[in-house]
């Protein structure tokens, strides 16, 4: 497995294990990124190709867009879009009370945007899963030859 083709490069196709391994990758550095102030903002924006070049590939290997990767963006930046209208509403409503502030009305708008942004993260393990059990075309595609499955593991027979 050529890992800086996995990693980087939008061509061609992965299998399954080579999509888990840069998921994997990806999780990681994403998690160290934002732990670095200012300079992981950069880093991740940085991953956003890796994971287009990951999730690409292995749609190419199912015969698939890589555009298909559009539609967890788009449904992530809306349900975004939602949640941070009601957080700002939640907050334009207390600034406005006052003293008179209902904690649980806050608290409440709060837990209300929040489902938006836990269904978003739904939707990405949900489509990584999706992305990682396709079941890759056998031969060529449109996308290039099949990857490389790995050898089977060697038996005592294959030693003598």
């Amino acid at each position: 497995m050529n890992i800086t083709h996995v990693l980087f490069s939008p061509n061609g196709r992965i299998g399954q294990q080579s999509f888990w391994i840069g998921v994997l990758i990806l999780i990681a550095a994403n998690i160290i990124a934002g732990l670095i102030p200012i300079l992981g903002f950069f880093i991740s924006l940085g991953l956003i190709w890796v994971g287009i070049a990951v999730y690409g590939k292995r749609l190419h290997d199912a015969g698939k867009s890589a555009w298909l990767h559009a539609i967890p963006w788009g449904v992530s930046l809306l349900l975004g879009i939602i949640g941070g209208i009601m957080v700002g509403g939640t907050v334009f409503t207390a600034m406005m009370a006052g003293d008179d502030v209902d904690m649980t009305a806050l608290i409440a708008g709060a837990g209300a945007a929040g489902i938006f942004f836990l269904l978003s993260f739904v939707v990405w393990i949900g489509y990584t899963i999706w992305v990682g059990v396709l079941k890759g075309d056998p031969g060529e595609n449109r996308f290039g030859p099949a990857p490389a499955a790995p050898p089977p593991p060697a038996t005592p027979e294959d030693a003598g």
